[in-house]
């Protein structure tokens, strides 16, 4: 079975959206990734037009889910994805959510949220099966639902059973690789030093591995709902706040080269469980919210596929044509 490849295709800048969903297209994609409704209304024609699918988003809050689960119930937005006349790879109900706060080191997922989740998306499935609807469902889950072997925590099968697809947030990248300007020199290294990288992308594998075997057990199929990693070797900084990187793209295309080899090999060994990938960012975003907020995450500016003005810093049909390996 082939993976299908996609991006988010952010629309913070001057760019039309329409374009870069063309471009994507051209480049080898097949779908594209949407946090809120709001936004694939506004992409839904490029859709059509391209034949791309979509990866659906609503959001939840965690506050709110923890307090009163129903709060969060939001069928408006379900009908109003039904109604854009594209193809739906799966609703992802909410994206790493957290109780403790967004601050490095104090973030967690707990039963309550697991619980809540579980309860938001049975309503869901109860109102696409009324409506006809099999669109799947699903949740994207960053790493704080392992615990330090890299096990699902206790608490998150009620979730996992509630998802018809169980979504991961998953980047080669430890702490000290997301957050202060100093990611860009852990991002120099992980492009640069072979050592660095290996030992990077083997613990990306041992974690991937150990989350497709539990899931495998329970028969879910997977989506990588994010991943990739950044392209600077450095950055500079125009005006006050404008935090430009300066990418190595000949290193960043090996190291992908790379990436998307180990991606495919462990597909393989689980079967394809692995229906989906979504890179992070189509396009170098230089006006993502994490750049100056409370996670301090500037190195956020560089995940594109493409540079800010929408060049490809790689050859993307040709990764494309590796993830895309039959199994």
């Amino acid at each position: 079975m082939k993976i299908k490849i996609g991006a988010w295709i952010h629309d913070y800048d001057d760019l039309l959206l329409g374009d870069q969903v063309a471009l994507a297209a051209e480049n080898g994609l097949r779908t594209i990734r949407s946090y809120h409704v709001g936004y694939a209304e506004k992409a839904a024609p490029a859709l059509r037009q391209t034949g791309l699918s979509l990866l659906a988003g609503i959001p939840v809050d965690a506050g709110a889910l923890v307090e009163d689960w129903r709060s969060q119930v939001r069928l408006d937005e379900l009908a109003r994805y039904h109604e854009l006349d594209v193809p739906l790879e799966a609703i992802c109900v909410g994206n790493e959510l957290r109780e403790g706060g967004d601050e490095p080191g104090k973030k967690r997922f707990t039963a309550r949220l697991s619980f809540g989740l579980a309860n938001v998306i049975a309503a869901y499935r109860r109102w696409l099966d009324e409506h006809g609807y099999a669109t799947p469902l699903t949740y994207a889950m960053e790493s704080i639902v392992f615990d330090r072997q890299g096990y699902f925590h206790e608490w998150l099968w009620p979730l996992v059973d509630a998802c018809d697809v169980v979504s991961l947030n998953a980047y080669p990248m430890g702490d000290s690789a997301w957050f202060t300007f100093d990611a860009f020199e852990e991002s120099r290294r992980f492009l640069c030093h072979p050592r660095t990288r290996n030992d990077r992308l083997a613990l990306f594998e041992l974690r991937l591995r150990r989350a497709l075997e539990e899931l495998e057990r329970v028969d879910k199929p997977v989506f990588l709902s994010e991943t990739g990693f950044p392209s600077a070797v450095s950055y500079h900084v125009e005006g006050e706040r404008l935090v430009v990187p300066e990418s190595d793209n000949a290193r960043y295309g090996e190291a992908m080269h790379q990436f998307a080899h180990l991606i495919c090999q462990v597909n393989a060994d689980y079967g394809g469980r692995i229906r989906a990938l979504y890179f992070y960012e189509w396009r170098d975003n230089l006006h993502h919210p994490k750049i100056w907020n409370v996670e301090q995450s500037p190195i956020h500016v560089a995940f594109g596929l493409c540079d800010r003005f929408g060049k490809p810093k790689l050859d993307v049909r040709n990764q494309v044509s590796i993830l895309t390996c039959h199994t």
